[in-house]
């Protein structure tokens, strides 16, 4: 696993298209999906406006039970096959509208830096500045022709403090960063000795003397701050030294129980993925980055979520229509329900893009984790690695 290097200043983002759906005859391209038109989009809805009382049929011949399916969706060489734990149904699931945290002010950014020194520097107007510099540079095309253009969700907006030993900073009132230099360098000191990597399962959370569970608790702690209740976990590895050892994790915020996820592997111009990683020793946070994480819940609309089973019997519409290629070598082992932050609808930015609001909407979330999905050498398999249902509507909305 490569070390892991956050920046004060700027979080990159690279775009790139989403990839991984052909196109189907008489369809017309959405959200970088193709979308049929005609009778499949009108059972598409149906399905989804259905109260399930059907039942779907699949080449295994089994049905989805409480808390996990096994089986094949599809007919002949146009299949999708199935084996996860599925969540259940809850009732408290809406359309969500954020909005840059005005709460993320000076008195909150002195909280997060948690100075021991009386003597704290602010440097927020050099940041304000850099960010400008940064953002016209990244919008000037380059002798190449080339630009590098991007969302960012929340205001133009910056502040910065530091004392020497800690730094913290708020980004357009929806990001945040925190530096215990002293801690960060002990952190990059392992690799000047022997030391190992390990990945972190779920189940593996407990474990240990210095668990990954107790990782969670004290970046927890001090995310409070920044008014951060709940995150979940996308990937933990545990790195041990001589004498050292720390947590790096990638983890994503949460909005009533649900994780935030983007549901590929890629971005797409005008995609925000609100994500987060750190670095989490014994001692404390030694360093922690939040892009577009701390959006404020202005606005729920509260809405009906299909059923899993209904999700199937759409994905059989996908399958027989062309617009999910599938031919079965991928078992696809997660089920999850996320909320997905829907990519701006406007024709791609001529500049640097400053998102005054995201919208979070529910998605039925299919895939296989890229780890697995590299050391299974599924590279020539038909078959994208993420499946995305909207949860509402039963649209496809990614397919990567």
């Amino acid at each position: 696993m490569k070390r892991t290097v956050y920046l004060t200043m700027a979080a990159v983002v690279c775009a790139v298209a989403f990839t991984g759906c052909q196109k189907a005859p008489d369809a017309v391209e959405g959200n970088g999906i193709p979308h049929a038109q005609g009778d499949m989009e009108k059972q598409v809805q149906d399905i989804a406006a259905a109260d399930d009382c059907g039942r779907t049929q699949t080449e295994a011949g089994k049905q989805p039970q409480t808390g996990w399916y096994q089986g094949t969706v599809g007919t002949g060489g146009s299949i999708i096959n199935i084996n996860a734990e599925i969540p259940a149904l809850t009732d408290n699931l809406s359309v969500i509208t954020l909005k840059p945290d005005d709460g993320l002010d000076m008195d909150a950014l002195h909280a997060f830096l948690d100075s021991e020194s009386g003597a704290v520097e602010d440097t927020s107007q050099e940041l304000l500045r850099y960010i400008e510099e940064n953002d016209k540079e990244n919008a000037t095309f380059q002798e190449n022709g080339d630009r590098f253009l991007y969302s960012t969700f929340g205001d133009h907006s910056a502040l910065r403090l530091g004392d020497g030993k800690k730094e913290a900073l708020f980004k357009f009132h929806t990001g945040a960063y925190y530096v215990d230099h002293d801690l960060l360098e002990k952190c990059h000191g392992i690799y000047s000795g022997n030391y190992s990597e390990t990945l972190i399962m779920q189940d593996q959370m407990g474990e240990g003397s210095f668990s990954a569970e107790r990782a969670k608790e004290i970046l927890l702690d001090k995310l409070k701050a920044v008014g951060v209740g709940d995150i979940a976990m996308k990937e933990i590895c545990y790195v041990k030294g001589d004498g050292y050892s720390y947590y790096e994790m990638q983890f994503v915020p949460v909005y009533d129980g649900i994780a935030v996820d983007i549901g590929s592997n890629s971005y797409t111009l005008g995609q925000v993925f609100p994500s987060g990683f750190g670095f989490v020793t014994e001692e404390g946070v030694a360093d922690v980055n939040l892009m577009d994480f701390c959006g404020k819940a202005a606005k729920k609309e509260p809405v009906t979520v299909i059923s899993f089973e209904q999700v199937l019997k759409i994905l059989e519409q996908y399958l027989d229509n062309g617009m999910i290629v599938s031919d079965g070598t991928i078992i696809y082992d997660r089920v999850e329900l996320n909320y997905y932050p829907v990519p701006n609808p406007a024709p791609d930015p001529d500049a640097i893009e400053y998102k005054s609001e995201l919208t979070l909407t529910p998605i039925w979330h299919i895939y296989m984790p890229v780890d697995e999905y590299v050391d299974g050498g599924y590279y020539d398999a038909a078959g994208p690695s993420h499946i995305c249902i909207n949860a509402v509507t039963g649209e496809l909305v990614v397919a990567d």
